[in-house]
């Protein structure tokens, strides 16, 4: 995902469905290694957001 092509009110959405993703993979008992890796890619991907909207805002 390019976050540098979205606005803020964009990436405050993709946080949101990635912040979902995360809530149902963390009710997982015994997450699968795929599991795993998603999850990382998704903290990933949740921290680039967090960055660059903070970035947008001070702009």
């Amino acid at each position: 995902m390019n976050l540098s092509r979205l606005n803020a009110r964009e990436i405050e959405i993709q946080a949101q469905v990635v912040e979902l993703q995360l809530k149902k993979l963390a009710h997982r008992s015994r997450p699968t290694p795929s599991e795993r890796q998603l999850t990382a890619e998704l903290k990933k991907l949740r921290l680039a957001m967090k960055d660059r909207l903070g970035a947008l805002k001070q702009s």
